[in-house]
């Protein structure tokens, strides 16, 4: 859940000072991120499914991907979430399958 944590706060920081994200879509992405900080901080994890916190994200971010007349910095670090989200994902699905810890990969650092 942690990963999931960082990508949501990393993107809920980012976009809320770029002017042509629109409010729905910052509110959106705070919503998500105040809403996992605040289960995470409560220790009720259990039944918290990472994989859909993640492709709520991966939605938020192909939304973001497609506002006109995002700075090219700003592109840069969406697209590098993006890719922290896929391989998070894909991390996911495999340790839902079966935990080998052979197969484990670290997730490239977002620059």
């Amino acid at each position: 859940m942690g990963t999931a944590s960082l990508i949501a706060a990393l993107l809920a920081g980012i976009i809320q000072g770029v002017p042509q994200i629109s409010a729905e879509i910052k509110s959106i992405v705070l919503a998500i991120s105040t809403s996992l900080s605040a289960v995470v901080a409560s220790g009720v994890t259990t039944t918290l499914n990472a994989g859909t916190v993640l492709a709520a994200l991966a939605g938020v971010i192909t939304a973001l991907k497609a506002t006109p007349g995002l700075p090219t910095a700003t592109l840069q670090v969406i697209a590098d979430l993006e890719a922290a989200t896929v391989a998070a994902l894909a991390a996911d699905q495999t340790a839902a399958q079966k935990v080998d810890p052979t197969q484990l990969q670290p997730i490239a650092p977002v620059v």
